[in-house]
């Protein structure tokens, strides 16, 4: 039987965030990358940006924290990203996307792309 691809999204959403939230996790179901991070944000009351962070077994999947999906504060729409610098998924992993900062935005959207490595 031929191997089949990843080709899937871990997605989440927030009506109101706060520091450290869990918008979504999966175990890898076998090995994958992350190949794409998106984030938005429909709103802002916040004066802080609001920062997401996508974790494989609870460690950033970004080396330079500043590279994590942002939104400056009062921003509403897309966030500023960057593709992780760790994008190997092992079967068995945990894979969360979590919101690092909260700085009061709301509606927040978060999904990141699981293909074949």
């Amino acid at each position: 039987m031929a191997e089949q691809a990843v080709q899937g999204i871990l997605t989440g959403f927030a009506l109101n965030t706060s520091t450290e939230l869990v918008l979504a996790a999966m175990v890898a179901p076998r090995p994958a990358q992350i190949r794409t991070v998106a984030c938005y944000s429909q709103g802002a009351t916040g004066t802080s940006a609001t920062i997401v962070d996508v974790r494989n077994n609870g460690v950033s999947v970004y080396t330079n924290p500043a590279s994590r999906p942002s939104i400056a504060a009062g921003a509403t729409g897309k966030f500023t990203s960057t593709l992780p610098n760790h994008q190997s998924i092992r079967l068995g992993d945990i894979v969360t996307l979590v919101c690092a900062q909260a700085g009061g935005h709301v509606g927040v959207i978060a999904t990141a792309a699981i293909e074949e490595p």
